[in-house]
């Protein structure tokens, strides 16, 4: 089924969510409670998440397609204008439709965005060019993921060990390992194929900065980082900050990249009290094309 549809909950105004690279949209639903009884929640998930998708391609591809995805899922579901929440590669992908597209966005929020600084980047594109992209390290860890697991139980047992969610509470990490794994005739394997994730991270979208310049000044936007990230650093968030003065930044104290999942509250919190900052909407705003 193309460009598919999962309700998170809640009713109102739309409010599309899209994930970080190999995290189901449910996992999100704790940070999202606030907006509930305000706002209708609803993921357009990036192919690995299609049904009957198959496998990536085999060169890497661009996150640009992620942009195009989302747009015409946008309008294929009637969901614009919309507040769209983009976390990590999402964040990246919302923001390059946004550019494309800027009717069709209410509102505009980027929770840690892969905006890596621009030496960084630099050096991936020229890995990219050199044929070397697969070598990195976070695609050999998702070509070499667990991918089959005997049941919910070893799953939650085996994720609890790892330090990538060390600060995740039981719930969260529960609520991860129940959305994450999908039945087979054996057992259990990742709903998001490592070949997909391991793709995306090959795909990395290298020209983030100059597309800041574009931006709407009159779309509300606003940028939240945790201040133990890795992926939007400090000196990202002061560069991104002069390129776009009209967005507002919040910070989440000692958390890293995944604090959508590790602090829902204080995520949460930050975007009710943002969004209900905002001016309203009319209450029949048109639709856009």
């Amino acid at each position: 089924m193309a460009h598919p549809l999962i309700e998170l909950g809640g009713s109102g105004p739309n409010l599309v969510v899209l994930p970080a690279n190999g995290f189901p949209p449910e996992t999100y639903l704790p940070a999202l409670e606030p907006l509930l009884p305000d706002y209708r929640a609803v993921s357009l998930p990036p192919r690995a998440l299609w049904e009957d998708v198959g496998p990536p391609p085999e060169e890497p591809g661009t996150w640009l397609t992620l942009a195009a995805d989302l747009l015409e899922g946008m309008r294929r579901h009637a969901l614009a204008p919309a507040i769209v929440v983009g976390h990590s590669f999402g964040a990246v992908a919302a923001l390059l439709a946004a550019v494309r597209a800027p009717a069709r966005f209410r509102a505009l929020i980027l929770l840690d965005p892969t905006i890596l600084p621009e030496a960084v980047l630099a050096e991936f594109a020229q890995q990219r060019l050199r044929g070397e992209a697969g070598a990195r390290p976070l695609v050999q860890g998702a070509l070499t993921r667990r991918n089959r697991f005997a049941s919910e139980a070893a799953a939650f047992a085996y994720w609890r060990r790892r330090s990538l969610f060390a600060d995740w509470s039981d719930d969260a990490l529960l609520r991860y390992t129940r959305s994450m794994l999908r039945p087979v005739e054996d057992g259990l394997v990742l709903r998001w194929p490592p070949a997909w994730e391991a793709h995306y991270y090959e795909s990395v979208y290298t020209d983030s900065w100059r597309e800041l310049a574009r931006l709407d000044p009159g779309l509300p936007l606003l940028v939240v980082r945790g201040t133990g990230s890795d992926t939007f650093v400090a000196s990202a968030a002061e560069r991104f900050a002069a390129e776009v003065p009209w967005a507002a930044q919040r910070a989440i104290p000692g958390r890293g990249h995944l604090f959508p999942q590790a602090a829902p509250g204080e995520t949460g919190r930050i975007l009710a009290d943002w969004l209900g900052s905002l001016p309203q909407a009319p209450a029949s705003s048109p639709p856009a094309v």
